[in-house]
């Protein structure tokens, strides 16, 4: 983040930010960041006063150790985005992001914190006792729980028969399963228990999404730039069923995503091109509602920028898979086994572990860089990267001169590039070392595929085997 993007973002300040003046107060950020853990997330940042003045403060490696030993007081432990954003000389705002927690309820230091509207305060022990017993039940499957505020009415059937004829079709079920009633359908995919639906049901299938379900949402931006602070050419958030989701997204992307035509030699049928593929984009759209975190509060995130694609939903990889395992054959680890299976058998998942292979292929296929999958906020994203930015900007900053355009490339992508002039090359931690302000890794990975992209810089090898060269 740029300061120019901060200043942006503090004028609307919210609850669900807090301003510190410097470190001395970390313990204080700390429980703020464990209150937020425990609702709705948010940030703390480090060098602004009160008032909203940023100051900034000097980093060494000291403050980053007084920082990380404060952060491992925060139980069960958690994952915060640290950043820092230049001020001034070897002044810097420092950033910590948290996400809702997925283990609710946190202590900081052995005690627990919420937020009552702008203010950190302990936690009732009622309360705190509530949310134990709450965290105990997650042990068990959120996909196969009975749901009671749902009947087979409220599914909707014609989704249910519309799935059958492709579930057939990919000979995943019998053809005398297109004469069934879809309550037998339904009990053959084992999404009813005592004539109830199971949360899995729901999902894929409910007419009308209740408010307890609003993480089947997903949230759609179209931005002007490449920055979620620019501002929004569409913005959109839609309630439905998986197939709904489905549906909505592709329109969106449709939308938004260039596609070129062209008639192939000696043919008549026009061959249309999309800025992502369509069987690319529409897996990742597909894992994000199958393999997500359903206990987890969050809505699927899609987001089109002037440069790349990103789609982000709660859940990290399971301890089992590493990223660098995505593109090459590896096993399922369903976390939603039940919601799994049955996309399995109505065709919507093509073959066990194979998502992700197939979302690489399909890039490669068309000419696109490498998809960069990465993991923040207690999720995974995926992020396409265009071989070609779309918008009027972005198109205009292409025709330039990558390394002669100061307009294209940010101060630490141009400090990337003197670090790789050295003529040796650097693993993607090293590079980290060496930058004056490290950012996030996702951060520094994306500044490295966007100069890749551009032809400024090589890469040999992947994920955290890959080395990276000045070309």
């Amino acid at each position: 983040m740029k300061l120019s993007e901060l200043k942006k973002l503090i004028k609307n300040e919210s609850i669900n930010m807090e301003f510190k003046s410097t470190t001395g107060e970390i313990s204080q950020a700390c429980k703020t960041l464990c209150a937020f853990l425990n609702c709705t997330g948010g940030k703390v940042f480090i060098g602004i006063k009160n008032d909203g003045r940023v100051v900034g403060q000097m980093v060494t490696d000291n403050t980053s150790q007084e920082i990380a030993n404060a952060i491992r007081k925060i139980e069960p432990p958690v994952t915060v985005d640290v950043s820092y954003i230049s001020v001034e000389q070897e002044k810097s705002v420092i950033a910590l992001d948290v996400p809702t927690g997925e283990h609710v309820p946190y202590v900081f230091d052995g005690r627990p914190y919420y937020r009552v509207e702008s203010e950190t305060v302990l936690m009732p022990q009622h309360l705190y006792e509530q949310l134990l017993v709450k965290r105990g039940q997650l042990n068990h499957a959120w996909d196969e729980y009975i749901i009671n505020d749902y009947s087979v009415e409220a599914l909707d059937h014609d989704e249910i028969r519309n799935s059958v004829k492709i579930a057939v079709a990919w000979k995943r079920m019998p053809e005398i399963a297109l004469q069934e009633e879809p309550i037998n359908i339904l009990k053959r995919l084992e999404l009813l228990e005592n004539g109830k639906p199971k949360n899995a049901a729901v999902v894929l299938y409910a007419k009308k999404i209740d408010p307890q379900f609003f993480q089947c949402m997903i949230k759609m931006a179209r931005f002007k730039g490449t920055s979620k602070l620019d501002d929004f050419a569409d913005n959109q958030q839609f309630y439905g069923n998986a197939y709904r989701i489905l549906e909505e997204a592709t329109n969106f992307m449709g939308k938004h995503l260039n596609v070129s035509s062209t008639f192939p030699e000696d043919s008549f049928v026009r061959s249309d091109k999309f800025t992502v593929p369509v069987r690319a984009a529409r897996e990742a759209i597909i894992n994000s509602i199958c393999h997500r975190n359903y206990q987890n509060n969050s809505s699927i995130s899609l987001a089109i920028f002037d440069d790349r694609m990103e789609i982000w939903n709660s859940g990290r990889l399971p301890n089992a898979l590493k990223i660098e395992d995505l593109n090459k054959r590896h096993e399922s680890h369903p976390r939603n086994k039940l919601l799994a299976k049955a996309m399995y058998e109505l065709g919507l998942i093509e073959k066990w572990g194979n998502g992700t292979i197939k979302i690489f292929d399909e890039c490669k296929a068309n000419g696109m860089p490498e998809p960069v999958f990465e993991e923040y906020s207690s999720g995974l994203s995926v992020t396409f990267v265009f071989a070609e930015p779309i918008g009027p900007r972005a198109t205009a900053i292409q025709k330039e001169a990558p390394e002669l355009s100061s307009s294209a490339l940010s101060n630490r992508q141009k400090e990337i590039i003197e670090i790789l002039k050295q003529g040796v090359e650097f693993k993607t931690a090293d590079i980290m070392k060496k930058l004056r302000q490290p950012p996030p890794e996702r951060t520094l990975r994306y500044d490295l595929n966007i100069l890749k992209k551009r032809g400024i810089i090589g890469a040999r090898g992947r994920g955290v085997h890959a080395v990276w060269y000045k070309i």
